[in-house]
């Protein structure tokens, strides 16, 4: 009988490297789900008024309830934004709790003015009175279809939010929700000012374009969930699979698009070389 020693040397070396393999992807993936980055991004744009040159936008988005355990909000008083924008999702409709969310907006408000639009789990929400309600004792200004101006110096800059679509219409065939969305945001809108857009949505960035906005926060994508190299995300809501507008800046005639890939999870728990972030949009010439 002939022993083939060095044949069964190399399929225990093939084992133990697969399982080295294992245990690094495991432990990649337990890493990208338990930290967060902050990315930061500039705009420019000439309408920006230069007293707005260098102002710090924060952009919080699709935190799904996740209590970061006060590292959020450490990480938001060393950007020291001048202000906070939650994009929507900020509570899990499958999920929720008002206490994580009520300890991040009593945290978060000390350190600069949050304005707030709603996302497709507020709308989906029973008690989403409540929430409302919560948000409004604290302080925080709640952009449900309304615009506001921010003043600095001399000049202002028109913020606008618009509440999620599926407070309307679930269905998005034939581009419906999109032409709820314009109907809202177009008398918002002022062609003469720099207008920052608040929505959920970044799948309805041409309705956006289409209305003239200047610069719109998005999130709902989640990064596409599972990121590939050189392709980029798998699969987002009302994108499906292998989606267009996933993470950073996209930009089409005079509109500038930012998508955060959001700081939680919600039916899919898990992301995979997709690391949660806090985005941070500085506006410029």
């Amino acid at each position: 009988m002939k022993i083939v020693v060095g044949g069964q040397h190399k399929r225990r070396n093939l084992i133990v490297l697969i399982l080295i393999i294992l245990v690094v992807l495991i432990g990649w993936i337990f890493w990208t789900n338990m930290h967060f980055t902050s990315t930061h991004l500039s705009i420019i744009n000439d309408k920006i008024p230069k007293d707005f040159y260098g102002y710090k936008i924060a952009v919080v988005s699709d935190l799904h309830n996740h209590d970061w355990n006060g590292k959020l909000t450490e990480q938001l008083q060393k950007e020291a934004p001048d202000i906070i924008v939650i994009t929507g999702d900020f509570v899990d409709s499958s999920h929720t709790d008002f206490g994580v969310a009520k300890k991040f907006i009593y945290e978060a408000k000390d350190i600069a003015p949050i304005y707030y639009v709603t996302g497709n789990h507020e709308a989906w929400l029973d008690n989403y009175d409540d929430l409302h309600k919560l948000l409004l004792d604290a302080g925080v200004h709640i952009m449900d279809d309304k615009c506001e101006l921010i003043k600095k110096g001399n000049s202002n800059i028109n913020i606008i939010g618009i509440q999620d679509p599926d407070f309307v219409e679930r269905d998005t065939m034939g581009g419906i929700q999109g032409a709820i969305v314009e109907t809202k945001m177009e008398p918002l809108l002022d062609k003469k000012m720099y207008n920052i857009v608040l929505c959920h949505r970044p799948e309805l960035f041409d309705n956006y374009v289409a209305l003239g906005a200047d610069l719109v926060l998005a999130g709902h994508a989640h990064g596409g969930q599972i990121r590939i190299p050189f392709i980029g995300g798998l699969i987002a809501p009302n994108q499906g699979f292998f989606p267009k507008y996933t993470e950073g800046v996209y930009h089409k005639e005079k509109t500038d698009m930012v998508v955060s890939r959001g700081l939680g999870n919600s039916i899919i728990p898990v992301r995979i070389n997709n690391t949660p972030e806090l985005l941070i949009v500085t506006l410029g010439k």
